[in-house]
């Protein structure tokens, strides 16, 4: 089976993957803008067990976490032995939250936080667009943040990984409220696809993506999707 490391190569740089965030979560921003959005507050969305608004305050969230890390302490996390903590990729990144405390509680989470109704999560959204806008172009290329239980990443990793969660929510928003999804730029894309990739290669070998990606007759089921 393929290892994480050698499963993925980035095919943006460090400037792009936090210009490319700040261009999705502007593209989020002014999708929750929208008045269906507003109107279908508490109605469900395209996602299972949360309302519209559920949805947009998990995609507000999700992008703001990008500044929550950084506003951390800037001491990185060591082991028992005082070496620097495992370093993850975004394909590491992905199965590590898959297992963590706040995964199984997303949904409640994401509820209680749309509570405060449509007028306040824009807001929000919009406090978190310029954050990201002001900050991430500031901060050193080499910048590394603590996250998920004494781990660390590249903030630019990190940044892949929020092209991810925000894109696909903004989608999943745009469909619930029946909306046509905004073009993204075809650079996220192919960093996504690349990360996806890279996720199905580690869990399931290069052979089952090969096949999948070229060869119905031989499609190993459960590859796809990665998350």
């Amino acid at each position: 089976m393929t290892g994480f490391q050698s499963a993925y190569q980035t095919t943006i740089d460090s400037a792009t993957s936090r210009a490319l965030v700040v261009e999705a979560v502007e593209q989020a921003t002014e999708l929750i803008a929208q008045p269906e959005v507003a109107q279908r507050w508490d109605q469900p969305s395209a996602l299972d067990g949360m309302t519209v608004g559920a949805l947009c305050a998990h995609l507000v969230r999700a992008a703001g976490a990008t500044s929550a890390y950084l506003d951390r302490a800037t001491d990185l996390p060591v082991d028992a032995a005082g070496n620097p903590a495992e370093v993850l990729t975004p394909v590491t990144y992905f199965n590590a939250a898959l297992e963590a405390p706040i995964h199984d509680r997303i949904k409640e989470v994401s509820a209680d936080e749309a509570s405060v109704g449509h007028d306040v999560v824009l807001e929000e959204a919009r406090r978190v667009l310029d954050g990201l806008a002001e900050r991430l172009p500031a901060e050193p290329q080499d910048r590394m943040i603590a996250a998920l239980g004494g781990r660390q990443l590249t903030l630019d990793d990190f940044c892949r990984t929020r092209l991810i969660e925000v894109l696909y929510h903004l989608d999943d928003l745009a469909v619930s409220v029946g909306l046509e999804s905004p073009p993204p730029n075809p650079q996220a894309v192919g960093e996504i696809a690349a990360i996806l990739t890279g996720i199905a290669r580690h869990r399931h070998g290069d052979w089952a993506v090969l096949r999948l990606l070229g060869r119905a007759e031989r499609t190993t089921p459960g590859v796809l999707p990665v998350i």
